[in-house]
C-alpha cells in the first residue's frame, strides 16, 4: 500500500506543486508535445542550476577568505624577533674533556675518537645525521656509551656562552649576552637564542616568561652583537619554535661586519572566519588545536606542529627521541635515541622530514613573519678586525601595517547564493523543500492509515483490470485491399511435413502468412508479416 501511497502522492505533486513549470507535466489532457516541451524547459532549468550551484560550493570551499591590507593600525610597542644564533662549530675542546674523563672509560688511550664523536653531537642534525653514526662506530665497544645520554654529552661539550659572544647590545644600551641569549639544542645543531619562547636544559623546557619589547621612542630598533666564531643568523618571530623549518638569513664569519635590516609583516584574521572550516581558511587559532608535544604551551604555532609531526614520525620509526628535542610527556615511555639508534634515524632522515606526511599543519591565524630588506657586508682591515666585526639585526621601519584575512563568502551568503538560483530557474524555496518532504513522507504515510480503503480499491482496482489490446495492424493507407503477393526475398521454403496454412487479408490491408509445423512433438506459430 506504501508503494500506492507515494504513486498517488507523486500524481498530487505534480498537479498542485509550486515549482515553475511540474503542474504542466502531467496535466490530464494536454498534448504530449506540450507536455514534453514543459519537461524540457524544466530539465534545462535543474541542470543549469545544478551546475551554478556546484561552482558556488566549490568556491565556498576553497576560497571563502579574502587578504587585504589594514592601514587602520598603529603599535606604541612591538615584540622584537627570536635572534637564533648557531656556530657553524660548536664543539668546545676543554668542556669535552672534562666530559668524556668522567663518562668515558677508554678516554685516555683513544681521546681522538671520543673527541669526533662530541663533536658531531654538538652540531647534530638531520643534515648530518650519517658523520655522526660514523664517529660512533668506533667508540660502541665501550660499556658506557651504550647507557650515555646524547643530549647530556651535546649540553656538557658545546661551547659556553662567555667563549662564543663578545659583547652585546639590544636598543643601544649594552645588555648581559649571556642573561639575554639563552642555550637551545635544536634541529640545527647546538644554538643560543636571543627572546626565544622557550627556555630549555637537559632535562627541562618552560616558557621564557621574560619578552623583549620595542618602544616607538627608541634610540634604536636593534640588536647588536660581536661573536668570537663564525655563526648561522636565523631570524622569526617570537611566538614561533627554532627548528627545521627555518633557513638561516645570514651566514656570519669573524672578517666581515654585517648589517641586517628586516621589516614585519603580521597577519591576523577576524572571529567571524571561525564559523569556516580549517581547510577553507588556511589556518588554525592558536587556541584551536592543542600540540601533544607541548602541553605546557596553549597557543598553536605552524613550526610547533611541523616539529611534532617529525617526533611522531622519528617516534613511529625508530622507537626513540632524537637527543636534539625537548622531553616530552611521559618521559619514561619515549626515551632518547642511544648511539646504536642514530643509524636508524640517519636511515629514515628523509622520511622523518618529508613535509607531504604534515598536511594537517596550517599556519597560524596570528602569523608574523619577516623578511630581510637589506642586507650589507662589510670587510674588516687586518688591523682592525677583532674589534669591529660584528652582526647588526633592526628594523628597516617601524611596523605600521599588517594584513587582514576576513570572510569573503561565508554561509550566509552560501544560502542566498543557493537560494537565489534555485528561485531563478526553478521558482524553489526553503518552503518548497519541506513541501515535498510533507508530500513524499508524512503525507504518503498518513493515507495509509486515513484512507487506506481507497488505497485498497485503487490497488484491486489494477489488479483485476484486463490488459489492453495490442494492435499489431500497420496503416498503409486508403489503399484498395489486393491480394498480397509474396515477393521472392520474403517466400520461405517449406519443408516436406510442413503446410501452408490460407492467406487471408486483413481490414487494414496487412498480411499475415502463417506457418504450422510439427517436429519432435513440438508444435510452433510463425507469423512472417508482410506488406
Amino acid at each position: 500500500l506504501f508503494q500506492v501511497s507515494l504513486l498517488w502522492q507523486t500524481k498530487e505533486f505534480f498537479n498542485n506543486s509550486t515549482l515553475h513549470g511540474v503542474r504542466y507535466i502531467a496535466e490530464q489532457g494536454r498534448p504530449f508535445a506540450e507536455r514534453f516541451m514543459w519537461f524540457c524547459f524544466t530539465a534545462i532549468g535543474a541542470v543549469a542550476a545544478f551546475i551554478i550551484i556546484v561552482s558556488l560550493w566549490e568556491k565556498f570551499q576553497t576560497n571563502p577568505t579574502i587578504t587585504g591590507l589594514d592601514t587602520d593600525f598603529h603599535n606604541q610597542h612591538v615584540i622584537f624577533p627570536t635572534i637564533l644564533i648557531c656556530p657553524i662549530e660548536p664543539f668546545d675542546e676543554e668542556r669535552s674533556k672534562e666530559f668524556a674523563q668522567e663518562k668515558m672509560t677508554k678516554f685516555e688511550s683513544d681521546y681522538e675518537i671520543y673527541e669526533n664523536f662530541l663533536n658531531s653531537l654538538t652540531k647534530l642534525s638531520y643534515s648530518n645525521l650519517e658523520e655522526a653514526v660514523t664517529a660512533s662506530l668506533d667508540i660502541l665497544n665501550d660499556g658506557n656509551v651504550e647507557e650515555l645520554s646524547l643530549r647530556s654529552a651535546a649540553f656538557a661539550s658545546a661551547i659556553s656562552c662567555p667563549d662564543l659572544f663578545k659583547s652585546c647590545e639590544f636598543r643601544d644600551d649594552p645588555i648581559e649576552c649571556c642573561n639575554s641569549f639563552l642555550p637551545k639544542y635544536t634541529e640545527h645543531g647546538f644554538c643560543y637564542a636571543f627572546n626565544p619562547r622557550f627556555q630549555e636544559t637537559e632535562t627541562t623546557i618552560d616558557r621564557f616568561k621574560l619578552q623583549h619589547e620595542l618602544l616607538e621612542t627608541d634610540r634604536k630598533w636593534a640588536v647588536h652583537l660581536a661573536l668570537q666564531r663564525s655563526a648561522n643568523v636565523y631570524v622569526h618571530a617570537q611566538s614561533e619554535i627554532s627548528g627545521w623549518d627555518f633557513r638561516p638569513q645570514l651566514e656570519w664569519h669573524p672578517d666581515f661586519s654585517s648589517d641586517v635590516l628586516i621589516t614585519m609583516k603580521q597577519t591576523y584574521t577576524t572571529e567571524e572566519a571561525r564559523q569556516l572550516s580549517i581547510g577553507q581558511r588556511k589556518c588554525i587559532f592558536p587556541n584551536e588545536v592543542h600540540i601533544k608535544s607541548f602541553p605546557f604551551d596553549d597557543e598553536y604555532t605552524f613550526t610547533g606542529c611541523m616539529m611534532d609531526c617529525r617526533i611522531k614520525k622519528a617516534l613511529k620509526l625508530c622507537h626513540c627521541l632524537p637527543p636534539f628535542y625537548h622531553p616530552v610527556p611521559g618521559g619514561s615511555l619515549t626515551p632518547y635515541c642511544t648511539a646504536q639508534e642514530l643509524s636508524c634515524l640517519s636511515r629514515y632522515a628523509k622520511n622523518i622530514t618529508q613535509i607531504t606526511d604534515c598536511r594537517q599543519c596550517e599556519l597560524s591565524c596570528l602569523n608574523t613573519v619577516y623578511d630581510v630588506d637589506k642586507l650589507t657586508k662589510v670587510s674588516n682591515a687586518e688591523s682592525t678586525q677583532d674589534e669591529s666585526a660584528y652582526i647588526n639585526v633592526e628594523y628597516l621601519t617601524w611596523p605600521i601595517i599588517r594584513y587582514k584575512r576576513e570572510v569573503l563568502f561565508g554561509w550566509v551568503d552560501l544560502l542566498v547564493s543557493f537560494g537565489g538560483i534555485a528561485g531563478l530557474f526553478l521558482g524553489f524555496s526553503l518552503l518548497s523543500g519541506v513541501e515535498i518532504l510533507y508530500y513524499f513522507s508524512l503525507r504518503a504515510c498518513c493515507m495509509i492509515y486515513k484512507d487506506r480503503e481507497v488505497l485498497e480499491e485503487i490497488q484491486q482496482e489494477k489488479v483485476n483490470k484486463p490488459p489492453e489490446r495490442v494492435n499489431l495492424s500497420l496503416r498503409i493507407g486508403k489503399r484498395k485491399q489486393q491480394e498480397a503477393k509474396i515477393s521472392p526475398k520474403h517466400t520461405i521454403k517449406l519443408k516436406k511435413h510442413e503446410k501452408p496454412l490460407k492467406i487471408t487479408p486483413f481490414k487494414q490491408s496487412h498480411i499475415s502468412t502463417i506457418r504450422f509445423s510439427e517436429a519432435k512433438d513440438e508444435k510452433s506459430l510463425n507469423f512472417p508479416y508482410l506488406p
